[in-house]
């Protein structure tokens, strides 16, 4: 009977434990989610966004994470042109391996400051986007930091240009 009641209570309390320490972030969850607060903290926003397919793509591209700028009142009639990057470099490409997705086009005064904005990024941003759902630089969120204040500069600069083209 002793022994019963002791192998009952282990049991019990691991039918309790184990789903309450499941539910508990992991270390990458807790990582990301520092990087999301000091984005945030700077005035960033973050949201998942399901990236453009591209005309080589075999299936839908997945939801990334996305840190934005709200858009100002001028650019809410202006459609969004988004700029990938591709697997390879092309002399058809606008700068190295970045490529122009659909056929919307920043104004002239953006598009030849983007490749010093592109020059910065690290390999994992796959795009970035400009339009009536703002300022936008998709990041895969694998380093750490460092590279996220890169990203905020990077975003603050192509938000800086739009603006003062626009005023």
């Amino acid at each position: 009977m002793n022994l019963w009641f002791f192998v009952l209570l282990v049991v019990t309390i691991a039918l309790v434990l184990g789903p309450i320490s499941m539910l508990r972030p992991n270390p990458a969850q807790k990582r990301k989610e520092q990087l999301r607060m000091q984005a945030s903290a700077q005035g960033v926003r973050f949201g998942m966004r399901r990236l453009p397919a591209r005309k080589t793509d075999m299936e839908q591209p997945p939801v990334l994470p996305v840190y934005f700028l709200p858009p100002p009142t001028t650019m809410q009639s202006i459609d969004d042109w988004v700029l990938m990057r591709t697997e390879y470099e092309h002399e058809g490409n606008f700068y190295k391996e970045w490529d122009w997705q659909g056929n919307a086009r920043p104004i002239p005064q953006v598009s030849e400051q983007l490749t010093s904005i592109l020059s910065t990024l690290p390999h994992s941003v796959p795009a970035i986007a400009q339009g009536k759902s703002g300022t936008c630089i998709f990041w895969r969120e694998t380093e750490g930091e460092e590279v996220l204040i890169a990203v905020i500069a990077a975003l603050r600069n192509l938000d800086a240009l739009i603006r003062e083209a626009k005023s």
